[in-house]
């Protein structure tokens, strides 16, 4: 009778199948979050992602403003209009974005249109940049 005592597990002993499943349960609740995790530090984007956003924004997005016809015809770039959004948007966001540090850029996209504007310089700063660039980009094109 004392060889069936031993041979038997113990109530705080699980059997070898149960910690098994036991430890196949626990790897994957581990892999999955390691996945959550990662998958979670994509959705936040990086400076040179937000930067590259805002750059693709505005190249495409700048022949359709209104004035930009305009603009162009007013600093002699009317017959280069395919050409002259890149450079323009380069020349208006890089040194700009550059400037800000991740947290910066991460409230910028958050911030209403005037703080955004504040955060830029303003109103007149913002028209200078504008005219600095079309300026700048007359000789390049």
């Amino acid at each position: 009778m004392a060889e069936n005592e031993l041979s038997k597990p113990s109530a705080a002993e699980p059997p070898p199948r149960n910690r098994i499943r036991t430890i196949r349960i626990w790897l994957w609740v581990t892999a999955a979050l390691f996945a959550t995790a990662f998958f979670l530090s994509q959705c936040a984007m990086s400076k040179p992602q937000v930067k590259a956003e805002i750059l693709s924004a505005c190249i495409k997005n700048s022949p359709f403003n209104p004035q930009w016809a305009d603009e162009l015809a007013k600093h002699g770039l009317s017959n280069q209009s395919a050409q002259v959004p890149e450079p323009y948007c380069r020349c208006m966001w890089e040194e700009t974005l550059d400037g800000m540090s991740t947290k910066q850029i991460e409230q910028f996209a958050k911030a209403s249109s005037e703080d955004k504007l504040k955060q830029l310089g303003g109103e007149t700063m913002m028209m200078q940049r504008h005219e600095q660039c079309l300026e700048k980009i007359k000789p390049n094109i």
